[in-house]
C-alpha cells in the first residue's frame, strides 16, 4: 500500500477507508507492506518546525513516487494506492476520492495558498507530468460513488468501477425517542463549506442551537466566533472521538452538511444510522442515497427544513434511513475489496 493515508490513526473518511482496506487484506491472510507520508511524517518530523515538514513532506512525497514506478516495473507486488495529479503514484489499483469542494469557484477565495495550488493541479492533471504514466499503469480504478466515477472520466478519462466506501455503523439497538432539538455541523473547514454557515444561522431564531464538531481551519474559527458574539447559540466542541461524535448524533435531532460536491459524506450515512436526520446540499454524491425530502438546492432550503424540524421525532424516517446507512457497512466493503485484489492476482 503506498498512500497519504494515516492508517494507524485515521482522522477523516478518506483516511479510515485505508485503514479498512489494510485491515480486510491483512485478515484475508495478505501480507501488507505500507508506504504512507503520514506514517513517514511521524518517523522524522517529530517536533520540527512547519517549514522543515514541509520539505519532509515533499521528499516523502517523491520517495513514494519513484518507489511506486520501481516496484511497478519490477512487478514483486501488487500496489493498492490513493494516486491522483497531487500524488502520481503507479500501482494496480486506485480508489479515487477526491475532495469535498471540487470545482466550486467560489470557495477558491477562502482557500490557503496552498489548497488553492493542490486544487489547481487535481484539476487540471497537465500540470502533473507523471500522473499520465501513474494513471495508466493501474489496471483497476475503483471510484467512491457515481459522482466520483463522472468526475474522474471528465477531468482525467479514466473509467472506474464504483465501490462505496465502508461506514462504521454499530449493530442497531433501536432510537431514543426524546431527541433534543439541536443541529449538528461537522468538519468547519472551508473545503468542507463552513463559509455557507452564517447565510444558514442568521436566518433562523437565535434560540435555535449549532453544534460544531471537528477541527476548524482559520475561516472556520472566525465564522464561529463571529456568530456567537452576534448572540447565536452556536456551541463548538472542536475535534472529538468517534465514540463522542455518535453519542451527539444519537442525542442530537439534526445534521447540517455544509460540503458541495461531496464525493460520498461519510458524516452524512453516520448521521443516518443513529437516527440524526441530515439535511445536505443536492450535489455530489450524497443525492445517491439521501432520500430527496432532506436535500437543500439553496441556503433559505436548508432553513426551511430546518425551521419545519422536517423529520423530528420521525420514527418511521429514522429507520428508513438506518436501512439505508446499512447498505455501507464495513463487511460489506471488506468483501469486496478483497475480491478485487483476487481478480488481480488471476491477471497477473
Amino acid at each position: 500500500m503506498i498512500s497519504v493515508n494515516n492508517t494507524l490513526n485515521p482522522k477523516t473518511g478518506g483516511e479510515y477507508v485505508y485503514k479498512v482496506i489494510k485491515s480486510a487484506l491483512i485478515e484475508a491472510r495478505y501480507r501488507v507492506y505500507e508506504l504512507s507520508v503520514p506514517l513517514m511524517l511521524m518517523k522524522v518530523a517529530g517536533k520540527e518546525k512547519k517549514r522543515a515538514e514541509v520539505i519532509l513532506r515533499a521528499m516523502a512525497h517523491v520517495k513514494c513516487m519513484f518507489k511506486s514506478f520501481w516496484e511497478r516495473y519490477i512487478n514483486r507486488f501488487l500496489i493498492i494506492t490513493s494516486s491522483s495529479p497531487l500524488f502520481p503514484v503507479a500501482g494496480h489499483l486506485v480508489y479515487h476520492q477526491p475532495k469535498a469542494g471540487m470545482q466550486i469557484k467560489n470557495l477558491r477565495p477562502y482557500m490557503t495558498f496552498y489548497e488553492r495550488m493542490g486544487f489547481t493541479i487535481l484539476e487540471n492533471e497537465w500540470l502533473s507530468p507523471f500522473w499520465f504514466f501513474a494513471k495508466r499503469s493501474h489496471p483497476i480504478h475503483l471510484s467512491n460513488s457515481f459522482f466520483t466515477k463522472r468526475l474522474i472520466k471528465e477531468i482525467y478519462d479514466l473509467d472506474s468501477e464504483v465501490l462505496y466506501p465502508p461506514v462504521p455503523i454499530r449493530p442497531f439497538k433501536g432510537f431514543d425517542r426524546c431527541r433534543d432539538f439541536a443541529v449538528i455541523v461537522g468538519k468547519p473547514k472551508v473545503l468542507s463549506g463552513i463559509i455557507f454557515l452564517p447565510e444558514i444561522v442568521t436566518r433562523l431564531p437565535k434560540k435555535v442551537s449549532f453544534i460544531v464538531i471537528g477541527k476548524a481551519d482559520y475561516t472556520g474559527l472566525r465564522i464561529i466566533r463571529s456568530l456567537s458574539k452576534q448572540g447565536f447559540n452556536i456551541r463548538y466542541l472542536g475535534y472529538v472521538s468517534e465514540l463522542v461524535k455518535l453519542e451527539l448524533f444519537r442525542r442530537y435531532s439534526h445534521y447540517l452538511h455544509l460540503g458541495l460536491n461531496e464525493p460520498f459524506g461519510i458524516m452524512v450515512v453516520e448521521a443516518m444510522a443513529n437516527g440524526c436526520i441530515p439535511i445536505a446540499p443536492k450535489s455530489g454524491g450524497i443525492p445517491e442515497y439521501l432520500p430527496e425530502n432532506l436535500l437543500y438546492s439553496s441556503c433559505e432550503e436548508a432553513v426551511e427544513k430546518i425551521s419545519s424540524k422536517i423529520g423530528f421525532r420521525n420514527h418511521d424516517l429514522m429507520l428508513e434511513l438506518r436501512k439505508i446507512a446499512e447498505n455501507f457497512r464495513e463487511e460489506i466493503f471488506r468483501r469486496k475489496i478483497v475480491s478485487y485484489i483476487r481478480a488481480l492476482e488471476t491477471l497477473l
